[in-house]
């Protein structure tokens, strides 16, 4: 049985996106980003670029947008890919999923604290685990501090540093959250892989 967070707060509710909202999306999503564009070096950016622009553009039934919305609209957004799915990686080449992934997390720097952020990835966590799946992954970078933060503090493991792949891969930074069956222990412990 799904156990989502509630889908409201004081502050901004969330719920699956609709194809309506994709400009609201790649919008945030955008905006969320553009910080890093300066930080990741030259050689990176331009396939950073592609890379979510091509899973921004992405519309198939393996992958579900979600979002946080405020008084001001949508102002968060992940995508939550289900095992399977086919998503075109760093380096222009593509790779299929074993496990799931929260790609693109993004909150829009005027909402930031309110939570949601943490949020989204609470629902990654569960969607996860209502397909039953062993665990959730999440990739980073090592300028996003703060993405790095959250994975940390909701108990994400570092399964892959920085600079263990080369070319542009090289940049990215995997967790994973494992999900032991809920029978097994207490729901939403991250056990140690």
């Amino acid at each position: 049985m799904s156990t989502l967070p509630s889908h409201t707060s004081p502050r901004f509710h969330y719920r699956l996106a609709t194809v309506q909202d994709w400009g609201d999306i790649a919008a945030v999503t955008q905006q969320a980003y553009g910080q890093y564009e300066l930080e990741i070096m030259e050689d990176c950016r331009e396939s950073f670029q592609q890379g979510m622009k091509a899973v921004l553009a992405a519309s198939t039934s393996e992958m579900e947008w979600w979002v946080a919305e405020t008084d001001h609209g949508i102002s968060g957004a992940v995508l939550f890919c289900h095992p399977g799915a086919t998503l075109q990686v760093l380096d222009g080449s593509t790779i299929t999923l074993a496990l799931p992934e929260a790609r693109l997390l993004a909150v829009s720097p005027q909402a930031r604290g309110l939570g949601l952020g943490r949020t989204l990835m609470q629902v990654c966590i569960q969607r996860a685990r209502d397909i039953g799946a062993g665990a959730l992954l999440v990739r980073t970078m090592p300028e996003m501090k703060s993405a790095n933060q959250l994975c940390q503090q909701m108990g994400f493991v570092k399964r892959t540093e920085a600079g263990a792949r080369s070319g542009p891969m090289a940049r990215l930074i995997d967790y994973r959250y494992a999900l032991p069956p809920e029978h097994a222990g207490t729901a939403g412990a991250a056990a140690r892989s």
